[in-house]
């Protein structure tokens, strides 16, 4: 039995999980005898999980075990009694808390690894559950040999190993192990996929569950050139936007992306803000679906605290700002000088005439209207807003000066009065 040793090295303090089932406990004996000069340091750790009696005669079982070989041995006692009462999943709740605490013990011990025990029949079971359960669209659908959970590493060193062949190696040396009756229990669907689904197919002459193998490198392989044009788009079309703490890109050109690159395109995105939850292909479906109508400005609500602002052909992924973060109230400009309204900086220029003060600096309003340069007639600001396709944010922020007779003689850097002309700049 060939275990795959390439995650650590011969000076590693290696963290092994063991349930006392007969894989976890295989894996041991190999670790302890014929792979004792792969690492520098052994622990091992395991989690009661108090839902069978048994579990207390594992426990007193590994821990004689562990001292007869010299071995450290952590333990974790679990309550899941709220989750049972919640109606909550036994086993992905359980899951998250065992793997939550390894990372506790490793990062206690400064080890540099945890091994736990699945192989490939593990691996075919995994594949066709995500497969089967709809799991199997933006991420791998089985196991990796070497992964990382959170901030360690994971390593499988008999991924490629299958059960039968962890039996022979039992029986060769006559390992000790525990046998968990609740594997048998088919109530839970991946004990009925590895119990009932996957030997019925392997006892169909026509079908081999081991095709599945090659589905996971296909799909991989696929995965990987997802995230490679993923990657191609937002070097080429996604800029950081430093003004609002996000990211800005064409929304024509994602719009012509391929349905899955958009989804990679935006897990890309996200990774850094939406962190504690991973946002499901339905919910993207109606962002993509309503980023691709003819509407020109809205929003799109992320997280209590992101967005999406659709601004023409404008996308900005942004934070979302609180309806003080810009400058309401007036600034009264008495002299010449450098004045900064928002993002904005005003120069008035020393040659401006004296009887042009004081001049106002204020956010838009309902109603403003400016004179047009060179022919009669006036426009309003909201008129102006549209035809340069202004994003509806940016014209919160963008500063109108007007003189004491509240004449509009400057909007942002769209326009100046032609009598203002190099005598007001503004810019951002």
């Amino acid at each position: 039995m060939k275990l795959n040793t390439q995650g650590w090295n011969n000076d590693a303090h290696i963290i092994v999980a063991v349930s006392t089932g007969i894989d976890s406990m295989t894996l041991l004996h190999s670790l302890l005898n014929q792979y004792r000069d792969t690492y520098k340091t052994l622990t091992c750790v395991h989690v009661n999980h108090g839902l069978r009696a048994q579990s207390v005669e594992e426990e007193i079982f590994l821990n004689e075990y562990c001292q007869k070989n010299q071995i450290k041995l952590y333990v974790k006692h679990l309550d899941l009694s709220k989750i049972v009462d919640k109606g909550n999943s036994i086993q992905n709740e359980a899951r998250r808390l065992r793997y939550q605490w390894f990372g506790e013990v490793i990062r206690d011990l400064n080890a540099d690894v945890l091994l736990t025990a699945h192989h490939l029949d593990d691996q075919l079971e995994t594949i066709l559950y995500r497969v089967l359960s709809g799991r199997s669209t933006r991420s791998s659908l089985g196991m990796s040999d070497i992964s990382n959970y959170e901030d360690y590493l994971v390593c499988r060193p008999l991924l490629n190993i299958y059960k039968k062949d962890i039996i022979n190696y039992q029986e060769k040396y006559q390992v000790p192990y525990f046998e968990d009756s609740s594997n048998q229990d088919t109530k839970y669907v991946r004990n009925d996929i590895r119990q009932r689904i996957i030997p019925s197919i392997d006892n169909n002459p026509f079908l081999d569950s081991h095709h599945l193998l090659k589905l996971k490198e296909w799909h991989d392989n696929e995965l990987q050139l997802l995230k490679e044009h993923a990657r191609y788009f937002v070097a080429h079309f996604v800029s950081k936007n430093d003004s609002v703490a996000g990211y800005t890109f064409s929304r024509e050109a994602f719009n012509r992306l391929n349905p899955n690159v958009k989804t990679t395109v935006m897990d890309q995105l996200l990774e850094d803000i939406v962190t504690h939850s991973t946002i499901s292909q339905k919910t993207y479906d109606e962002w993509f679906q309503q980023i691709q109508n003819e509407k020109s400005q809205f929003h799109i609500d992320i997280t209590d605290k992101w967005i999406i602002q659709i601004a023409y052909d404008t996308l900005i992924i942004m934070a979302k700002l609180e309806d003080n973060i810009y400058i309401k109230q007036n600034i009264m400009i008495d002299r010449p000088g450098l004045y900064q309204f928002n993002d904005y900086d005003i120069c008035i220029k020393e040659h401006l005439p004296q009887t042009s003060y004081p001049l106002k600096v204020r956010a838009r309003r309902n109603g403003d209207m400016f004179k047009l340069n060179g022919r009669n007639g006036h426009k309003k600001v909201s008129r102006l807003f549209i035809d340069q396709k202004i994003p509806a944010i940016e014209r919160e922020q963008m500063p109108i000066v007007l003189t004491y007779l509240n004449e509009i003689v400057a909007i942002g850097e769209l326009y100046v009065h032609e009598q203002f002309k190099d005598l007001i700049t503004i810019k951002k």
